[in-house]
């Protein structure tokens, strides 16, 4: 089996939601878009059974933020509803120094600033990327699926791949292991190690974005509709590699199995 193009190939997409937040916000000038789609994008022609899709992300403390929190649960709700197992980890909370205002960004020219620091509640995510890399291995392991795709650019999920060469000898299957990232139209970005490297282009973010507003009152509230596939167009088609190792540097790579259909939510 190919398994950068068979029909049969098992893909499962693993989503750092905050980490795609942040660059789509930062390059397309939106954050949000549609998991599930983004998920039946990456996986192309390989979709005669339904692509899994996992979601990993930081979630506020309802106690301290009742707002951040209703609004992130509307949108968790709409993607467990699309299909998208969603993995959740409290925000963790401490104190630190806030400006009154925000700061120009330092540089070499830059003059000297004042300001008034107050007091706050910096919340932070701990742990996601860990039990991201953690699920990959194991349901790459345990034969759940045959490809899985990293969508983010943290520097730890890096060495995902390099873990799973070491492990190749318990894997009596192929597998292959993919990334994917958000890119503007000026270069493409290779992930060192990835089988394939997926380039979420502007164009591809159109297809996939979620527009919808989730922070509206209570009274004003209603469940979006989803749209459940893509838009028909010609899928992207990653390139064909060895069978049987994680490591490929910038293009090509295989390897994972058949086995018993999912016994856990993918």
């Amino acid at each position: 089996m190919d398994l950068s193009s068979d029909a049969a190939a098992r893909v499962l997409v693993f989503i750092d939601g905050q980490n795609l937040y942040k660059t789509c916000k930062d390059l397309f000038g939106h954050p949000l878009c549609h998991p599930h789609l983004l998920a039946q994008h990456l996986a192309g022609p390989r979709q005669a059974t339904r692509t899994g899709c996992r979601f990993y992300t930081g979630r506020p403390d309802p106690e301290r933020e009742p707002m951040k929190t209703r609004n992130l649960d509307r949108r968790l709700d709409g993607m467990r509803q699309s299909h998208v197992t969603v993995v959740t980890r409290t925000l963790r909370y401490h104190w630190d120094w806030s400006p009154e205002y925000v700061l120009p960004r330092p540089g070499p020219h830059s003059l000297p600033q004042e300001a008034l620091l107050r007091p706050w509640q910096r919340s932070r995510e701990k742990g996601i990327d860990l039990i991201l890399a953690l699920d990959v291995v194991e349901l790459l392991l345990t034969g759940l699926c045959d490809v899985a795709v990293v969508v983010s650019l943290d520097q730890d999920l890096f060495e995902i791949p390099r873990a799973l060469a070491n492990l190749k000898r318990y894997i009596d299957r192929p597998f292959r292991i993919e990334a994917a990232v958000p890119v503007d139209q000026r270069r493409a970005k290779i992930l060192e190690g990835f089988a394939y490297t997926h380039q979420i282009t502007p164009e591809v973010f159109e297809m996939i974005r979620d527009d919808h507003d989730y922070s509206v009152a209570e009274e004003f509230w209603q469940p979006p509709e989803i749209p459940a596939r893509l838009p028909p167009r010609q899928p992207e088609r990653p390139g064909p590699g060895p069978s049987g190792s994680a490591v490929g540097g910038g293009g090509r790579e295989s390897n994972p199995p058949d086995g018993d259909r999912p016994s856990r939510p993918l």
